[in-house]
C-alpha cells in the first residue's frame, strides 16, 4: 500500500539525520556510542549499530567494530561489553575525555561488578547480519574459531540452560534485575540460530546441526519460563517477573522466537500498553522505586531506564509490525519515530515524557546517539521498500 508523500519525505528525511548521526560515531576502531560522553564501543550500542551501516553499504564500519571487540576476547571466550577509549572521570559526563594510549577492554560491570554476557552473543549476531550484506565469506571463515569460541562460553557457564545474570548487567542497567532476562536470552536464541546459519554456509553441517538444536532448546526453555500468554516477561529470579519489556519482545518477533499467535498477541500488548504516538515505552508497569539503584535517585536520573523514553523500543515495534504484514500501523509508527527526529535535530539517546531530549543538571542526552541512529537507517530501509 502506497502511502502520503509526507510521510514518505519525512521518513526519508529522518533517515538522512539518523546517517549523519551514525557516521558521526564512525572512530578509527569501529562505532563509538556516541561523541559527547559515549565515545567508547559499547557492544550492545555499537554492534545494533552496523545494522545501519551494512544498509548503508558502508561494511567495511561493520568489520572494523566487529575485529576490535573480537581483539579482546578473552582465552576462554567471553567477548568484552566494553571497549573503553577514554577513563571514566567526571569529566567525561561532560566532554572533556582523557585518552587511553591503547584501549582498555572491560568484562565486568563497573557497577556491580557481575560479568556482562552480551558481547559474544552480539558480535555473532553483528557477523551474520554482516555476511548476509557484504557476502563476504572470507570474513567469516577467518572469525569462525573466535565465533565459536563466543558461544562456547555460554554453553560452558549455563550447560543447557538459560542465561543468568548479576544485577546491573543487562541492557538496562540503571535497574536492579538479575537471573533469566528475556533481553540476553532473545539475543542468545538468535546467536545460535545465526551460529547454524554461519557454520552451515561454511560447509560445516555436524557443527550446524548442534547448533540449530541448541537454538531449539533455547526457544523451549524462554517460552517454558518467560511467557505469560500474552508477551514474554522481563526476567526470571526466584519468579516469574511479569513486566512487559518492549524492546526484547519486539527482538523476539525479529528474531524469529515468537510464533505467530506469540507475536500477534505480543503486538496487541505494545499497541494498548507502551505506544505513546511517536515511540513505545520501556516497560510497563513502571518499576518499584527499591529496583532503580541508589546512585541514579541521588544523581536525579531515577527514571533513567523506567520512565524516560529511548527510540530504539520504539523503531522495533515498527520492525516487528512488518515482520507481521502490518505494513500500514509499521509506517505510522516509522512516521510518528521519523517526526520526533527532525523536530529534535538528529537520533538523540533518551527523552523526557514531553518529547524534549534530557537536559538535566547531572546528565544530558547523549547526541548523536549510534544505536537509535543505526536502528531508524535499518528499519527505514526495509520498510521504503513498500513506500
Amino acid at each position: 500500500m502506497k502511502h502520503s508523500s509526507a510521510n514518505t519525505n519525512v521518513i526519508h528525511s529522518a533517515r538522512d539525520m539518523a546517517r549523519q548521526s551514525l557516521l558521526a560515531c564512525v572512530s578509527d576502531i569501529g562505532i563509538t556510542a556516541g561523541t559527547h560522553h559515549f565515545v567508547d564501543l559499547w557492544a550492545r550500542d555499537s554492534l545494533f549499530a552496523t545494522f545501519g551501516v551494512n544498509v548503508l553499504g558502508l561494511p567495511d564500519i561493520s568489520k572494523k567494530t566487529m575485529e576490535t571487540f573480537l581483539r579482546f576476547q578473552r582465552p576462554d571466550g567471553l567477548v568484552p561489553y566494553l571497549v573503553l577509549r577514554s577513563r571514566h572521570t567526571i569529566g567525561k559526563y561532560f566532554g572533556r575525555h582523557a585518552y587511553y594510549e591503547t584501549p582498555v577492554a572491560h568484562f565486568r560491570s563497573h557497577m556491580s561488578f557481575g560479568i556482562v554476557p552480551d558481547g559474544g552473543i552480539l558480535v555473532i549476531i553483528a557477523a551474520a547480519q554482516y555476511a548476509e550484506k557484504s557476502g563476504d565469506v572470507r570474513f567469516l571463515k577467518n572469525q569462525y574459531k573466535r565465533l565459536v569460541s563466543a558461544f562456547a562460553w555460554y554453553e560452558a557457564r549455563f550447560g543447557n540452560g538459560l542465561v543468568r545474570e548479576w544485577f546491573q548487567c543487562e541492557w538496562a542497567d540503571a535497574l536492579l534485575k538479575s537471573g533469566k532476562t528475556l533481553y540476553t536470552n532473545i539475543l542468545y536464541f538468535r546467536a545460535a540460530t545465526d551460529m547454524s546459519s554461519i557454520a552451515k554456509r561454511l560447509g560445516k553441517l555436524r557443527d550446524a546441526a548442534r547448533f540449530a538444536a541448541r537454538a531449539a532448546e533455547v526457544r523451549t526453555r524462554v517460552v517454558s519460563e518467560l511467557w505469560t500468554g500474552e508477551f514474554f516477561a522481563d526476567w526470571k529470579d526466584w519468579k516469574r517477573q511479569d513486566y512487559f519489556a518492549t524492546h526484547p519482545n519486539m527482538l523476539a518477533i525479529i528474531f524469529g522466537l515468537a510464533t505467530g499467535h506469540q507475536a500477534e498477541m505480543i503486538l496487541h500488548t505494545a499497541k494498548t500498553r507502551v505506544w505513546n504516538g511517536w515511540t513505545a515505552e520501556n516497560n510497563a508497569p513502571k518499576y518499584p522505586f527499591w529496583r532503580v539503584p541508589i546512585f541514579h535517585t541521588a544523581i536525579g536520573m531515577h527514571d533513567y531506564h523506567n520512565g524516560l523514553l529511548w527510540l530504539q523500543p520504539g523503531i522495533l515495534y515498527a520492525v516487528a509490525l512488518h515482520t507481521r504484514g502490518h505494513i500500514k500501523e509499521a509506517k505510522a509508527v516509522l512516521t510518528g519515530i521519523a517526526e520526533k527526529i527532525v523536530s529534535s535535530g538528529g537520533a538523540h539517546e533518551v527523552y523526557e515524557q514531553n518529547g524534549h531530549p534530557v537536559r538535566r543538571t547531572v546528565y544530558r542526552s547523549e547526541h548523536p546517539f549510534a544505536w537509535s541512529a543505526g536502528l531508524f537507517v535499518w528499519a527505514s530501509h526495509i520498510l521504503m521498500k513498500e513506500l
